[in-house]
């Protein structure tokens, strides 16, 4: 994965250097979201922890709602002002452990140094699935022809 691809839930980010629509209500409410991943996810318990601030918590969950009939099981939105690891390194100590304890999770992160944390938890991670999943669409796609 290069330092450029951010293969979140949002399909259309932008990516590493590229402005952002201000205010970022404006951005979130042009989101869209990858529906391979939403697919992915559906069958699975899924914490949502992202690094958007919580003030976009009802927003942002309404909109996922509204374009892909799914939501996650939980979700966790920065409650400080840090940096994307710190931030959900805070929402892991804070929350997440406490709640649902600190064993058996798998986290589908863009960003290295957040996966470096992750990996100090003993979190599971990928960096990108969509190879995988294009993959698998693939393999799919010739057996239906079979």
């Amino acid at each position: 994965m290069s330092e450029r691809e951010n293969d979140t839930l949002v399909g259309n980010s932008p990516q590493r250097g590229e402005s952002l629509l201000r205010p970022f209500i404006r951005q979130l409410e042009q989101e869209t979201y990858r529906g391979w991943l939403v697919d992915l996810l559906r069958p699975h318990q899924v914490i949502l922890i992202t690094a958007r601030p919580n003030r976009y918590r009802g927003a942002t969950l309404e909109r996922i709602k509204a374009l892909t009939n799914w939501q996650p099981m939980d979700a966790y939105f920065a409650e400080i002002e840090a940096r994307p690891p710190q931030i959900k390194e805070h929402l892991l100590n804070a929350h997440i452990f406490l709640k649902y304890g600190n064993a058996g999770f798998f986290g589908l992160e863009s960003n290295p140094h957040t996966r470096a944390m992750y990996a100090r938890y003993g979190i599971y991670w990928s960096a990108c699935l969509s190879a995988f999943w294009l993959e698998c669409e693939r393999q799919r796609g010739q057996q239906a022809e079979q």
